[in-house]
């Protein structure tokens, strides 16, 4: 199937809040810089992937950038946070395009996504900024297999999902 086929219910934006608002509650938003969120918000849609087969999470274009994966809107909008901890929450705003200020909230997503997001919060909020990178450089990464040296090299939805899917059967 390609990256098409699947439906895409929120943006990256939402899923952004969903972290800063949990490691708010968990009482760790101090450990969320703009580089752990966005190694976060490109893990979320893996694993998302593997938990709702039918969807991607998100439909926002996910590129390979020297320290892993991207969601260029994310860091365009949340860069002036530089290496401190997120103060702001993301909004619909796309510089490349829409100009929707809106903050996305919990209460827009979807039960059962929201309890998928729980568990993947619970599994990696205590992994450092630099741990995460790690992860999503490995040896056979969609990063790993994309990168080439240049920030605009897209990372297909389909490859994420398929590396996923098969990182959980591993794990058996």
């Amino acid at each position: 199937m390609s990256d098409e086929t699947y439906k895409a219910p929120y943006k990256a934006a939402h899923i952004a809040n969903f972290i800063l608002d949990s490691a708010e509650e968990d009482k760790k938003i101090q450990d969320i810089g703009i580089l752990k969120l966005l190694k976060l918000v490109y893990i979320f849609f893996g694993w998302a992937c593997v938990a709702h087969p039918r969807i991607y999470l998100f439909s926002d274009p996910i590129e390979a950038w020297d320290y892993g994966p991207v969601v260029p809107s994310l860091y365009y909008e949340l860069r002036k946070f530089g290496k401190n901890h997120i103060t702001a929450r993301a909004t619909l705003y796309d510089p490349f395009g829409d100009r929707d200020p809106r903050e996305p909230k919990k209460d827009e997503m979807d039960d059962e996504i929201l309890q998928t997001l729980s568990t993947i919060w619970d599994s990696y909020k205590d992994a450092s900024a630099s741990h995460l990178v790690a992860l999503t450089h490995e040896k056979g990464s969609p990063w790993w297999n994309t990168y080439d040296g240049s920030r605009n090299a897209e990372i297909s939805k389909d490859l994420i999902r398929n590396y996923y899917t098969d990182l959980h059967r591993s794990l058996g």
